[in-house]
């Protein structure tokens, strides 16, 4: 471990990423002890071991042989699957308590809220080549700071406490994303881009470059549903359908391709599977139907998608 950081053939911001897993890695770890001792709920065991199981891949994965990644990703899907992953009774900040804290603090609540969007752009700007993940590292230490100015009694065990609270209310859904960014490599090396190249053909006429246009845009949007992540969906959508049927017509693939993941990014807003969009905010702000967030995003999806679709006919028109 000492050695990666000691490397100097490896970038400083790959480091910085790193460190982020770490610190991420050992915040889970913590909120699988805690469960451990607090023993505040009846599945306080499953639900320690998965926090801490995780935190462990998480932290050290980088350094770990690729079999015992494996075999703890495998066994924390146990608890997972069985739903013995379980919110504690770690309660929130009293009614009294959050308009007192309101009153110190007011409307700048937000200013941390936005550090991380505004530490991203500064990056891409004056340090191009970096992680835009440096953005999140950077933003969680400039709000704890600014919290901790703004009201003395935030000491380091509030911010312990308060990020257990909400990984907690996630509960195992916040793996979801880990899982569903490794799809679009496995499916790949599966040859599912191949398998629906060969479905595709034998329903796409040939030659037609705005029919391929159209299945491009809604496979991606249907795949990004079944993945939960358009990254995940626009390697298998390429292969087995954009450069057959679109960008070998001629099609220029900057714009299809760039097209093609917007239109997935409307498959986002329609699944259960991109957790980390449409389940978990649902869950922070106890919105009773958990389908919620998704209902009142099918018109607006469908609405961009032939936005996009129209927009990469276009675009291809543009392209000869």
């Amino acid at each position: 471990m000492l050695a990666y950081f000691m490397d100097a053939e490896i970038t400083v911001s790959a480091k910085l990423v790193q460190i982020m897993y770490v610190l991420s890695g050992l915040f889970s770890i913590y909120c699988g002890v805690r469960a451990w001792m607090k023993k505040d709920n009846k599945y306080y065991l499953p639900t320690g071991l998965f926090w801490t199981l995780l935190g462990v891949v998480v932290a050290f994965g980088q350094w770990l042989p690729p079999i015992v990644s494996g075999i703890i990703v495998a066994v924390i899907c146990i608890p997972a699957g069985l739903k013995m992953v379980r919110r504690g009774s770690l309660e929130a900040a009293s009614k009294e308590e959050q308009v007192r804290n309101f009153k110190k603090i007011g409307m700048k609540i937000f200013i941390p809220a936005l550090g991380a969007a505004v530490f991203t752009i500064l990056i891409s700007i004056f340090l191009p080549g970096w992680s835009s993940l440096i953005g999140s590292l950077f933003a969680t230490i400039f709000g704890v700071i600014l919290l901790v100015m703004w009201n003395k009694e935030n000491k380091p065990m509030v911010f312990l406490e308060e990020g257990r609270r909400f990984l907690d209310m996630s509960s195992a859904v916040f793996i979801m994303p880990l899982l569903l960014s490794c799809l679009g490599a496995v499916f790949t090396r599966a040859g599912v881009g191949d398998a629906v190249s060969t479905l595709f053909g034998s329903i796409i006429p040939a030659g037609n470059l705005y029919i391929g246009i159209i299945a491009y845009a809604v496979g991606m949007v249907l795949f990004t549903a079944i993945m939960g992540n358009a990254f995940a969906a626009i390697t298998v959508m390429t292969v087995g359908v954009g450069v057959p049927f679109v960008i070998s017509l001629g099609a220029n693939p900057l714009y299809m391709v760039t097209l093609a993941m917007t239109s997935g990014y409307c498959g986002t807003l329609l699944t259960p599977m991109a957790a980390n969009f449409n389940i978990v905010p649902g869950v922070y702000l106890e919105i009773k139907d958990k389908y919620g967030i998704i209902k009142m995003q099918v018109i607006p999806s469908l609405i961009m998608l032939t936005f996009q679709i129209i927009y990469m006919c276009i675009a291809a028109g543009f392209s000869f």
